[in-house]
């Protein structure tokens, strides 16, 4: 049951809709964008659509909002890496390298925007919740998790950032205006409280590929299908 802690807001999913008509992603599933196709689809259209974004792309590696990379945040442009020797794939501090994602949250490592999904399996009345959550923060919430440390250590970041996601309580973000985050949220959901989130995925994978039950079985049969014994 995938949880996580996210700062963000909530893209309605009507607006998730239009969007993704508007932009033509035909990779992209709107009714469930969580997907590593369909987000990695959603998020790059934004990039290519939203220049004030901090710079990524999947082909970066993890995004590291680390100040001071060409210009924005983790950003880095062939021409810094041919530069300053770096490789293209930066890897989080205290993160292990790896292989590839491991799962659909993971292949997301490469952008500073975020895309969550929750969902509730015993909940049948409707076919996807009313809205996504867009976050500039998410973490995966195991056991336990500290809010209030993932609070300061988001703020911290925030003050310390040459292009802040949000604007904080400081007179240097006041002077600069709305952040990058701000601006998207303006552009997709626009009025939309960004804020703290608690968002739990009680089926990340949604596989309906399990068997039928025996009445299921039972139903076919009688209107003429297949039955197994």
């Amino acid at each position: 049951m995938p949880t996580y802690l996210c700062h963000g807001f909530r893209w309605q999913r009507q607006s998730v809709r239009v969007y993704v008509i508007l932009q033509d992603l035909d990779d992209a599933s709107p009714e469930w964008i969580i997907p590593a196709k369909s987000s990695r689809c959603i998020l790059k259209s934004f990039y290519e659509a939203f220049d004030f974004l901090p710079r990524c792309s999947p082909e970066r590696g993890r995004y590291n909002p680390t100040p001071g990379f060409g210009g924005h945040d983790g950003g880095l442009t062939p021409s810094d890496t041919r530069e300053r020797g770096l490789s293209t794939n930066v890897a989080a501090p205290g993160s292990a390298p790896s292989n590839g994602p491991k799962d659909d949250f993971d292949a997301q490592s490469w952008s500073a925007v975020k895309l969550l999904e929750e969902y509730d399996p015993n909940d049948l009345s409707a076919v996807s919740r009313p809205y996504v959550y867009v976050a500039d923060y998410a973490v995966r919430i195991g056991l336990s998790c500290s809010i209030a440390d993932e609070i300061a250590r988001y703020e911290q970041q925030q003050l310390q950032s040459g292009n802040p996601a949000t604007s904080i309580s400081s007179d240097r973000s006041s002077a600069q205006g709305p952040g990058w985050f701000e601006r998207l949220r303006d552009q997709l959901q626009q009025g939309e409280e960004i804020r703290w989130y608690v968002v739990v995925n009680n089926d990340e994978v949604r596989n309906w590929s399990n068997p039928p039950s025996e009445p299921e079985r039972a139903i076919h049969a009688g209107d003429g299908g297949p039955a197994s014994a």
